[in-house]
């Protein structure tokens, strides 16, 4: 059985490098996309354990990316954590609306990521095969 890896979107080099290998060190594989249409590809491509999806994108953003992964059959199933440098209760009840398992604040307590991302994973790893 391979591992399924999670999927860090970040359209920030640095923020989406330092995010994966946060990640990489906590135990998880890890495949990372800057930009919205990329998100979607390695999405289906490589069916991720879970999705950590910045919001604040140019081009496709990520509430957009949202929406085409969860009306997809291939990917709706996949958890998405959105991450976001905005916290404002609005958003993240928007974003658990529209489909998010989870809203992530950057910066972000790398402990508090670690559990939320093992809860995901750990839970996903029996429903796809």
């Amino acid at each position: 059985m391979s591992v399924r890896p999670v999927l860090v979107v970040d359209d920030d080099p640095e923020i989406r490098e330092m995010t994966a290998l946060l990640l990489s060190g906590g135990g998880h594989a890890v495949e990372t996309a800057g930009s919205g249409e990329e998100a979607l590809a390695l999405a289906r491509a490589v069916g991720p354990a879970v999705i950590l999806l910045d919001i604040n994108m140019p081009g496709m953003d990520g509430w957009e990316v949202l929406r085409l992964l969860k009306e997809d059959p291939a990917t709706a199933s996949i958890p998405v954590i959105m991450f976001s440098i905005r916290f404002e209760l609005r958003e993240k009840l928007h974003a658990l609306q529209k489909g998010a398992a989870d809203y992530v604040t950057k910066p972000f307590d790398v402990e508090g990521l670690l559990e939320r991302i093992a809860r995901f994973v750990g839970a996903g790893s029996g429903e796809r095969r």
